[in-house]
């Protein structure tokens, strides 16, 4: 290696800079910044990076000492690495331990162990937590996944980089080749993704290896290549101002479903970022614009720390939440924004930069520290959660999954039939169907019922509407597998539970119905008028099933989603989307007085419409997301709903609408 391709690879204050742009945007976009709906694209910026970097240390040493030091390159990674994840996870088993409801610890303490053992990814990908799921909060080490990639690289490239040198006889052609080849199977895998969530394309190692492999290519082309004439340096400066413009553009305008990102997009990125890194670190470009502007040093001492804000920034979205604060918008975002730099100046001065200027000294202190912490860690996290409260069954249902509700005086698995008395218009026998806000009503609704001498049955089937039409995400035109399973099983479902509990009246409560669906194969958009008639047509083929042995179909409206909750404030399009659900469920109400009666759950909840209070009467009906009624929400809403529904049978001639 010559002199000039040695100081190519030695320290550019710009690559600091570059750090920190890479950072910067994945704050943003998780600090849910509008101007930054691609900041995501910053984990990649880090990928092409490592790439980089971390070949171009292999490379070096090989050119030095005819081998890779493969014990001393992993206990330098440990040392950068391993204590401030140390740090960060006992901070975050702390707080979960002081803060968290009790159902989510196991669930973090299985994050924290495949994190902690750098395999977070695989397991987000195993347990089918989506990277872009706004339901329910998030794991506070979910963005653990991209630690982990980085970390596996770490393990395996030195051995992948020896093996190609070896057998390549010091000539980098056998690893060229591999990155070539990994760079193509990697896109094309990534290409195979899941457009309804294509997280696990998002996540895994083969399809964002590409990222990681481009930076390696990367430097094993300016090992053997320079620009020396004005005109390629000036290419090469050209190329890399283009790269900066095109990553400027996708951090400002991409969306993480975007298609094109998964068929080339992430690798065009990844070009552009090596781009950039060409650019900047060639000696003619010192001067230039771009390069100095990534070396000032306050953007520099930014990248120096990028690590650390990685690590907390995710941990403080999650514990400084809008639900948790009460606190929105531009407040929020300077207060997180201070409490990350915050725990991140801590760890880097008091342990990162002392154990990395050799703090723990010899072998014995090297290993003993990453040892002691490591069993201090893992202790943390193994007592963090015991015997806990389980998750509701609605929560970990698989969709599709019925979750049946037995009234108290009646066996499980025993179905009794009990007369109807021809003198009481009231009825005696009731069966609650729907999705999970159903079944989180369903125990308190039958023991309510009980006391009147009603036998209410629940069947409920969680992440599944009442249509038989498929129901698209709000942020694809592609259904989910869930989703079609659930429409294809909708007619039976109803036809079967009818036949097996024989209700008098049948309770509607759904949240799946206000979406764009798929009609025999056509997109009809949820209300336009050709929508809204699909939908209503489809509604009377239920009435039809749920009718058929004379029972009368109740249609329960939705509440507009809590003002606030543990996961902030309520969505503005929830809200708009299920008014007019509501709107639809009297249309059809009116369209069939015979067997249809609607009842307004919403103003129980939501009296004076938006918005929704949070708290009735001193209790918190919804506090997790702010549509399920746990704690004691079912409680309070169990009598009241119940006598708006026994109201609608008092004078039989009667229909209801309000």
């Amino acid at each position: 290696m010559s002199a000039q391709h040695r100081s190519s690879f030695g320290y550019k204050p710009a690559l600091d800079g570059l750090r920190t742009v890479a950072v910067g945007s994945v704050i943003a976009y998780h600090f849910g910044a509008a101007w930054a709906p691609g900041g995501f694209l910053g984990v990649d910026t880090f990928f092409v990076l490592s790439g980089y970097l971390i070949t171009s240390l292999l490379l070096s040493e090989w050119d030095r000492h005819g081998t890779v030091r493969f014990g001393a390159f992993w206990a330098r990674r440990a040392r950068r690495l391993f204590p401030a994840l140390l740090v960060a996870l006992t901070a975050v088993f702390i707080w979960a331990w002081l803060a968290v409801s009790p159902d989510r610890l196991d669930a973090i303490r299985n994050d924290g162990l495949w994190t902690l053992f750098y395999g977070a990814n695989w397991h987000f990908i195993s347990s089918g937590q989506s990277y872009f799921e706004a339901f329910s909060e998030a794991s506070p080490l979910r963005h653990a996944w991209s630690l982990a990639i980085e970390e596996q690289f770490y393990l395996f490239w030195p051995l992948l980089t020896f093996a190609c040198l070896r057998v390549g006889r010091s000539r980098p052609r056998v690893l060229t080749g591999l990155c070539l080849v990994g760079i193509v199977v990697s896109t094309f895998l990534l290409s195979q993704y899941d457009a309804a969530d294509p997280s696990r394309a998002y996540y895994g190692t083969d399809s964002r290896a590409s990222q990681l492999l481009v930076g390696a290519l990367l430097a094993i082309v300016l090992l053997r290549w320079a620009p020396k004439t004005p005109a390629t340096r000036g290419a090469v400066q050209i190329a890399g101002y283009a790269g900066a413009a095109f990553s400027i553009w996708a951090f400002a305008t991409a969306s993480d479903h975007d298609s094109w990102l998964y068929n080339g997009g992430f690798l065009g990125f990844a070009l552009a970022t090596a781009a950039i890194i060409a650019a900047i670190i060639q000696p003619s470009s010192a001067g230039s614009p771009l390069t100095r502007l990534l070396s000032l040093p306050p953007v520099r001492w930014v990248g120096q720390v990028s690590y650390g804000l990685y690590l907390w920034h995710w941990p403080v979205v999650i514990a400084i939440s809008e639900g948790r604060t009460r606190i929105t918008g531009i407040e929020l975002a300077l207060l997180r924004l201070a409490a990350t730099f915050f725990f991140t100046t801590l760890s880097y001065y008091l342990i990162e930069q002392p154990i990395r200027r050799g703090a723990l000294k010899g072998w014995t202190g090297r290993l003993a520290g990453p040892v002691a912490a490591a069993f201090v860690a893992l202790l943390i996290i193994l007592t963090t959660s015991g015997a806990r409260p389980p998750q509701e069954d609605f929560f970990r249902a698989d969709p599709g999954e019925v979750l049946r509700t037995e009234p108290p005086s009646t066996v499980p698995g025993v179905t009794t039939t009990t007369p109807a008395d021809p003198s009481n218009p009231l009825p005696t026998r009731m069966l609650l169907i729907g999705d999970s806000i159903a079944n989180s009503i369903a125990d308190a609704l039958s023991a309510e019922a009980a006391t009147r001498g009603i036998q209410l049955y629940g069947a409920a089937r969680p992440g599944c509407g009442m249509t038989t039409a498929v129901p698209l995400p709000r942020t694809s035109d592609v259904p989910t597998e869930a989703a079609v399973n659930c429409s294809r099983q909708t007619a039976q479902y109803q036809s079967e539970n009818i036949a097996l509990y024989q209700p008098q009246v049948v309770l509607w409560l759904s949240s799946w119905e206000p979406a764009n669906h798929i009609y025999d194969g056509v997109k009809l958009d949820f209300h336009t008028p050709e929508g809204d008639a699909a939908l209503l047509a489809d509604f009377d083929q239920s009435r039809q099933r749920l009718t058929a042995g004379g029972a009368t179909l109740v249609m329960l409206t939705m509440a507009e989603p809590a003002e606030f909750s543990d996961l902030g404030p309520a969505d503005p399009e929830l809200i708009r989307l299920f008014g007019q659900l509501n709107q639809l469920f009297r249309e059809f109400a009116r369209q069939h007085p015979d067997t249809v009666k609607v009842v307004d759950l919403a103003r129980i909840v939501c009296p004076n419409g938006e918005p929704c209070p949070e708290v009735r009467d001193g209790v918190r009906l919804r506090p997790k997301d702010g549509s399920h009624f746990l704690d004691g929400g079912p409680e309070w809403l169990a009598p009241r709903l119940l006598d708006a529904i026994l109201r609608q049978f008092e004078d039989p001639s009667s229909v209801k609408l309000s």
